[in-house]
Parts: structure tokens; sequence; C-alpha cells
């Protein structure tokens, strides 16, 4: 402590303190007392009379002493008071030297390193949520990639076991006794396996995703060719193979009953053509059914995995590592760039709070700009021409 610091503390001088104001403060209040009193006896007889040259005068006067007293009365007080700012200085110096709100503490010096420390830890979570979150989108990206050309590959395997079993069935639908042995011969002759070759050359044509290697698409391409070979195979063999067995199981009976027709009348021979187009409709519909819900459940896998793989995505994302960041409480400052960037924070505040205040209420928040004003009315005759705007004469007496 300085010695400043250690008068105050003295117990002498606060006995000093104790000692002066009741005095300082018993005069104080005699001399309040009889100036407010001689005062009032001016102040009644003007609200009687009304004002005149006399009372004028004497109010004059008496203003005149009231400066004088106020001026009395803070030199005998002032000895007193002063030494209690002293105390009060001393005590706040103390405090104002370890709080962390004033500039120039060691605690707001350490705030200001944990502030700019939480700054930059804060900068680095943003940047490390960004990657992961490039990471992520592109790990989809390839996902998503994954799946459609899996899908494109199903597409394209489906379109060709159809197109096969198109030819199979077209050959059934629209064999003859003429064509019966040729027909006969191309199915049983028809390739029940899936053509050499096909997987090798079958290509995607799958949107590529942006920033995607090259190499990484082929590789895709051939993954998914390895993974879908087997299933490929083993499916056309069947789907193919079933329908070349089925048609041939029926060629037999199918042959007996274009031989009756011949030989029958033709309303006999209407009626097999009736019943064994009535067959074939109705096996061609089981086989589409079939055939249809065999892709409504592949589309259903596809659509499942794809939402699995979107799942994994989201919660690989979510788990990120937990590393030390300090407790923060992030709020947005406004930084004016230049000066009239204070106009557009008027009319703000003004739309959302300005405009429902009393007239006293601003005039009170805008005292210095209204004090200017009046200068520029009162030195340079410069006044604002607006209908919400007037100038009025104040007088005073001196």
């Amino acid at each position: 402590m300085d010695n400043k610091e250690l008068a105050i503390i003295k117990p002498e001088n606060i006995q000093a303190i104790v000692q002066a104001a009741p005095q300082s403060y018993n005069d104080n209040k005699n001399s309040h007392d009889r100036c407010i009193d001689f005062g009032l006896t001016i102040l009644n007889a003007v609200r009687t009379q009304g004002m005149n040259d006399e009372l004028d005068r004497q109010a004059a006067s008496f203003i005149d002493k009231a400066r004088r007293t106020v001026k009395v009365m803070n030199e005998r007080r002032s000895p007193v008071t002063k030494l209690f700012d002293e105390v009060r200085s001393a005590f706040t110096t103390m405090e104002n030297e370890i709080d962390p709100t004033k500039p120039g503490t060691v605690a707001y010096d350490l705030q200001q390193f944990r502030n700019q420390y939480a700054a930059k830890k804060r900068a680095e979570e943003e940047q490390r949520l960004r990657e992961a979150e490039a990471r992520r989108k592109a790990e989809e990206a390839r996902q998503r990639f994954r799946q459609d050309v899996e899908d494109d590959f199903k597409r394209q395997f489906q379109q060709l076991v159809n197109e096969n079993i198109d030819k199979l069935t077209a050959t059934d639908n629209n064999v003859t006794l003429d064509t019966y042995e040729q027909s006969l011969a191309f199915i049983k002759g028809f390739d029940k396996e899936l053509p050499s070759g096909w997987l090798a050359n079958l290509k995607s044509c799958v949107r590529i995703p942006a920033g995607m290697d090259i190499t990484k698409v082929k590789a895709v391409e051939a993954d998914t060719k390895q993974r879908l070979g087997r299933q490929f195979s083993e499916q056309y063999a069947f789907e193919v193979g079933q329908t070349a067995d089925y048609i041939l199981d029926r060629l037999p009976s199918k042959k007996a009953n274009l031989e009756k027709m011949a030989k029958d009348n033709a309303e006999e021979a209407a009626r097999i053509k009736a019943e064994m187009e009535a067959r074939q409709k109705s096996e061609a519909q089981r086989i589409e059914a079939e055939r249809a819900a065999r892709e409504a459940e592949e589309r259903r896998k596809a659509e499942m995995e794809r939402k699995t793989a979107e799942m994994t995505s989201l919660f690989d994302s979510q788990a990120v590592a937990a590393t030390y960041a300090p407790k923060t409480k992030v709020t947005k400052k406004i930084n004016l760039l230049n000066p009239e960037g204070i106009m557009p924070i008027l009319s703000l505040w003004w739309s959302k709070e300005g405009c429902t205040l009393s007239v006293d209420e601003l005039a009170k928040m805008f005292k210095k700009q209204i004090a200017f004003c009046e200068k520029l009315a009162n030195k340079e005759d410069l006044t604002i021409n607006d209908e919400s705007v007037e100038y009025v004469d104040e007088v005073k007496a001196k």
C-alpha cells in the first residue's frame, strides 16, 4: 500500500471523520432550513400577488444568496466527504485491480488470452467439422455411385433376360404345324447359360460423381461385376431355362391340338384355338406377374441397401473424437466498416424499438444530438424543416 492508503486506514483519520461529520451536517442543515424559509416567503408572495418589479428584485437577490450558501455548505462539508471519497476510492481501487472486466488487470489479460484461444479452438473445430462433412459427403457419393452402378447392371441384366424370354415366348405363341419342328429345334437349342463375354463387356451408364478418380470408377465397376457375376449366371439359367423347359413340356400337347384343329370342323377348331389362346394368355400373365414381383423385390432390396448406406454415413459423421474445448459463449458483435454503417443500424433499431418509445424517452436518449442541433440553430441559424420538429424560445432571467 502507498502512503495515501496507509493514511486512510489510520484510526485517527476515521475518528476525525466521525467527529467532524455531525457538526458539518448541523451547520449545513441550519443554512439549508433558513435559505428555504426565506425563499418560501418570496415565492408565496409571488404566487398570491403576481410578479412585479420589487418581487423580481427580491427573487434575484435570493437566488444569488442561495448560490453563495450552496458554495459555503460545500466548503463546510468538503473535508468530510473528501475523506469518505478517498476511503471509497481506496476500496474500489483494490477491487478494480483484480476485476476481470477492467482492462489492465491480470484477470482481464488472462481472459483476453482465453478468448483468443477459444476463438482459435472454435475455428479449428469448425474446420474439422467442415472437412469431416466433406469426407462424409464424398463417401456418401461413392456409396451412392456403387449402388447406382449395381442397380444399372441389374437393370441391363433383367433387360437381357426379358428379351430372351420374349424370344422363347414369341416362338411358342407363333408355332404352327408347318413350323413345329423348326420351333422345337430352336427352343431345344436355345442357350440357357449367360452369354459368354456379356458380363465382361458390361458398362455402366451412371453419372460419375464430381472429383471421383477414373481408376476408382473402374474399381467399383469391377467389384460390382465380381459380386453380381454368380447371381446373374444362376438367375439367367433359372429364368430362361425354366421358360424353355415349360414351353418344351407343353409343345407335344400343343402339336396335338393343332393337328386336331386341322382335322375338325371350323367350329370345333375355333373352340380349341380359343382355349389354347386363353391358356397362353393366362400363362403369359402368370409369368409376367412373377417377373414383376422379382423386379419389385430387387428394387425393394436396393432401396433398403441405399437407406442403410445413408444411415451409416450419417452415424459415422456424428461419431467424432472427444477433444478438449474451453466453454464458450458466442455472441454476434457489430463491427462498423465505415461511418455510413450507422444508418442501417439506426433504421433497424427504429423499426423494432425506437418507434415504440415516448417523446421524453427519445429526447433523453438523443440528448447529445438534440443539443448539437440547438447549437446550430442558435449560432448559425440552421434549423430543421420538418412537421415533427418545432423550435421554441426559452427565456431565462439573469
